[in-house]
């Protein structure tokens, strides 16, 4: 009878447990933030505005070295850059950035034109959008999902 309490008990503790580190993990209190500096915001600038020099160089390898290190895993430079064959940047503007987390969101206005013969008769354009990153080691990627917004919405 003892025995069984005690089992009892121990269930009762490791359910209470697991239900804790559950509802910590789903409120993202479960590893505190780290605090966000306007050096660290500055940093995010920093490395978009870097990304989005590339991109208008056509510069595919510096451009995968900004990716997140998830992406290039899964994709190598050529693959990234084909994926983003069609548009030709003009110019860049890095507008605003802000850090949640390990996340951030920099918003970017960009100035672009579309190269595909089923888009040549579209004048250039200007689109602002939000350009998502990740704090990998204390460094900032671009994310790799932004395979629907990683080109400008011609809609």
């Amino acid at each position: 009878m003892r025995r069984s309490f005690a089992l009892v008990a121990a269930s009762f503790v490791v359910a209470g447990a697991l239900t804790f580190a559950a509802t910590a993990w789903s409120q993202g209190s479960a590893a505190p933030a780290p605090a966000v500096s306007d050096a660290e915001i500055q940093a995010l600038r920093e490395r978009a505005a870097a990304y989005w020099a590339a991109r208008m160089a056509e510069d595919d390898e510096r451009q995968w070295e900004l990716l997140e290190p998830r992406g290039r895993g899964r994709v190598t430079a050529k693959e990234y850059a084909t994926e983003r064959a069609g548009i030709r940047y003009l110019g860049y503007q890095v507008e605003d950035a802000t850090v949640k987390g390990y996340f951030g969101v920099v918003k970017v206005r960009l100035l672009f034109q579309p190269t595909t013969a089923k888009l040549a008769n579209i004048p250039v354009q200007t689109v602002l959008m939000d350009d998502r990153w990740v704090r990998v080691g204390g460094r900032w990627y671009r994310q790799l999902d932004d395979r629907q917004s990683g080109k400008p919405s011609l809609e």
